[in-house]
């Protein structure tokens, strides 16, 4: 029972991590997904593309991907811990 509350606890703090960073970067290039028929795809998936490819995107991402891994590895220790 334990195992199960700490998978589903990791598949929760990704699947945020992954929310959070894929809203960011739709917030990024202006792309607004209630008004969707209004303008072309091509141009809006061209700007995400684009966004994809700088710096500035990835270095918050970066961040967030050790503060997972992190947290990860911490309740990995904390169950291994309690059944050892």
């Amino acid at each position: 029972m334990v195992g199960f509350v700490v998978q589903v606890a990791i598949i929760a703090i990704w699947a945020a991590m992954l929310v959070i960073h894929t809203r960011r970067l739709l917030r990024l290039a202006n792309i607004e997904l209630k008004n969707r028929t209004a303008r072309p795809i091509r141009p809006q998936l061209h700007r995400v593309w684009w966004w994809l490819g700088r710096e500035e995107y990835w270095r918050a991402v970066q961040v967030d991907v050790l503060r997972g891994m992190q947290m990860t590895f911490m309740m990995f220790l904390l169950v291994w811990g309690i059944y050892a």
